[in-house]
């Protein structure tokens, strides 16, 4: 047979087998024109033709391979090659027309424009898939890992790309329901702070069954519980549905109105899918306003799902209406502050800087950066705080303003805030302004207030006093930019009156201990011991200090300790006697003719001792009011009171009687 004579008789077959072809699958061969093709096109149409009839194309197993690489246009290779027969194995995504280079059975292992536009059909395709997870809402024709993913996954599952986009491509099962359908425990009366997002108001769990089910809308529906305004964009800014943790759809609560009785359907994203056998979690959440009106603050609406569509794996759309006959979910609108459960609290801070203590100051110089108040602020809640300004109360035996020169604040040792305004008067009110010093939630921060203290001609005191009530005076602003009200503020903090002197003692309490005596019989005697530590420290000069203790009847200056006793009330008792008294150095000092002479600086520890026979039984103790001292062995001529009182007392003793 001659070569024309062959060619001419391939023809015909072809034209035979096209035609035949046409008459069974003509919607799949598209009104394609075979009057101008070459013979291999007529060839590559015929055995795409009948692949189509044999039902190869589309089917399980024409997908046999796994992507490993990202691949775009001018990548060569087998995998090329895979990729466009696995685009070519549906309509939607093929890669050229019949008889072209790249169509189904005419594959090449060359990433051109052909094959990006196919891919990019693909990537629409399953956009929730592919764009939507990589934060994409165009194709770019490029096969990078989310289309290989996705690509894997459907020849894992099936072999093909599928059907037409949005239908049931990728589900597996055969005619799907959602059973067990009942609420979420987790959420219930929920509150949806001003400001607050995606807060999960209503929730509910749907069984897959019989096949994997895709859901594609839920129809929310608003009702008002105790809201007096009928917008419910007042209250919420924004609504939004989520599956199994994914965000699936939001819109704009300004949607649900009163015309549409508050109910609105919602279509859901490509990837709300729920696998046959699972559970899925379906909730509806809400944004609060950034703006509540406070008259709507506390102010209730329910939220609930009315029905749920879904496809499954053949097709089928569905209307599920089991979720209404659940019951709806309340939330309440909360302001900002009751919502983030915001309080700011201040408690004492560093005993050691808040406890009594003598403070040497000079007669000729300033003494700086004297710490006396130690306290703790605490951010409760979940919102920040901008502290802008802090007052604080002093007192001192003058005039506030002829002892102190300059206050400073501290906060975690860092100087924040300062000011050399201070009042004459006393008490005196001192404020640190413009201290922009940012707060973070749930941290607490130590503060401290210290002072310049001028050049005394006498000894003074002073004290501080720390509190948040005065709202004009504190200014703390939360995250929102709102003054932090009254009502969420809480604790003061007053330290001690401390003593500013030129010369003097520092007294502290070391170890007590108390009892009930017995006599040689182990009978109660009708008397107490009392046994107490006393730590003096000298300060500006030598000082001395004698070994004598006296009660109050005896004037303080003349002795070296003076104590009182107290009943269990903690007045001052004086109706019973004072068997004996005694006060003796334990450590440190030099003896010096009738008195403990203690150098600048250094400390002795004495110890008083003390009995007390009362007239009538009880609880009794002994209080420490002071110390004499003096600049000579004389020990006498100054005084130091023990301040304050209940820092200087023993525990209480039951004297029997």
């Amino acid at each position: 047979m001659t070569q024309t004579n062959t060619i001419v008789a391939k023809l015909a077959v072809a034209f035979v087998a096209v035609a035949m072809a046409f008459s069974l699958v003509a919607p799949a061969a598209k009104a394609q024109d075979v009057s101008s093709m070459s013979l291999q096109q007529l060839i590559a149409l015929v055995n795409q033709l009948q692949a189509q009839l044999s039902g190869q194309t589309g089917t399980a197993g024409s997908c046999t391979a796994t992507f490993t690489r990202s691949l775009g246009q001018g990548s060569t290779g087998a995998d090329v090659m895979a990729l466009q027969k696995f685009l070519n194995s549906s309509a939607d995504t093929q890669v050229a027309a019949a008889g072209a280079a790249g169509s189904a059975g005419m594959e090449t292992s060359f990433y051109g424009p052909a094959t990006a536009a196919a891919v990019s059909k693909f990537q629409v395709k399953y956009s929730g898939d592919v764009l939507v997870p990589v934060g994409l809402t165009s194709p770019t024709g490029y096969f990078g890992p989310s289309s290989m993913a996705k690509a894997n996954a459907l020849c894992a599952a099936g072999g093909s790309t599928g059907g037409s986009t949005g239908g049931s491509a990728g589900l597996q099962g055969g005619a799907g329901s959602i059973t067990d359908v009942k609420l979420m425990a987790g959420i219930s009366n929920e509150d949806v702070g001003e400001g607050q997002e995606d807060v999960e108001v209503y929730g509910v769990e749907l069984e897959a069954e019989n096949s994997d089910i895709k859901l594609t809308a839920v129809t929310v529906k608003f009702a008002k519980g105790t809201a007096s305004n009928n917008r419910l964009n007042r209250y919420a800014d924004e609504v939004s549905v989520w599956l199994d943790g994914k965000e699936v759809a939001r819109v704009d609560a300004g949607d649900f109105t009163s015309s549409n009785n508050y109910t609105r359907t919602i279509t859901l994203a490509n990837n709300a899918i729920v696998r046959d056998g699972d559970t899925g979690e379906l909730v509806v959440a809400v944004s609060g306003v950034s703006n509540l009106d406070s008259a709507l603050a506390d102010e209730t609406w329910t939220a609930m799902f009315s029905s749920v569509r879904f496809m499954d794996a053949q097709g089928a759309s569905i209307t599920d209406s089991q979720t209404n006959s659940l019951s709806s979910r309340t939330m309440t609108f909360k302001d900002f502050a009751s919502a983030t459960a915001l309080k700011f609290k201040l408690a004492s801070g560093d005993s050691s800087i808040n406890t009594s203590r003598t403070i040497k100051v000079s007669s000729t110089t300033k003494t700086s950066d004297i710490a006396v108040t130690s306290f703790k602020a605490t951010v409760e809640g979940d919102s920040d705080m901008n502290l802008d300004s802090v007052q604080v109360s002093v007192d001192a035996t003058g005039n506030v303003g002829d002892v102190i020169t300059a206050a400073y604040l501290y906060i975690d040792g860092d100087r924040v805030g300062s000011t050399s305004t201070v009042s004459g008067a006393n008490p005196a009110v001192i404020v640190f302004n413009q201290l922009d010093f940012d707060l973070d939630a749930g941290d607490t921060y130590d503060m401290e207030v210290r002072v310049d203290v001028k050049s005394l001609a006498a000894a003074d005191t002073i004290k501080v006093t720390v509190s948040t009530t005065d709202r004009n005076a504190w200014i703390i602003e939360d995250e929102k930019g709102d003054n932090v009200a009254t009502a969420d503020r809480s604790g003061s903090v007053s330290a001690d009156a401390h003593n500013l002197v030129l010369q003097g003692l520092n007294i502290a309490l070391g170890t007590m201990s108390t009892k009930e005596v017995y006599n040689s019989n182990n009978v109660p005697a009708s008397y107490g011991e009392f046994r107490m530590e006393v730590k003096v420290t000298a300060i500006g000069e030598t000082l001395y200090v004698l070994e004598t203790a006296a009660s109050s009847s005896v004037a303080l200056g003349t002795s070296g300790a003076q104590y009182i006793f107290l009943d269990g009330n903690n007045s001052q008792y004086t109706t019973g006697s004072s068997t004996s008294a005694s006060f003796t150095r334990k450590s440190g000092g030099t003896v010096d003719g009738s008195s403990i002479r203690i150098d600048e600086g250094s400390t002795v520890t004495f110890e008083l001792v003390t009995t007390l026979d009362p007239t009538t039984q009880g609880q009794y103790r002994v209080q420490l009011s002071g110390m004499g001292f003096g600049t000579t062995n004389s020990g006498t001529g100054s005084t130091m009171t023990a301040t304050p009182a209940a820092d200087f007392r023993s525990g209480l003793q039951q004297i029997s009687n």
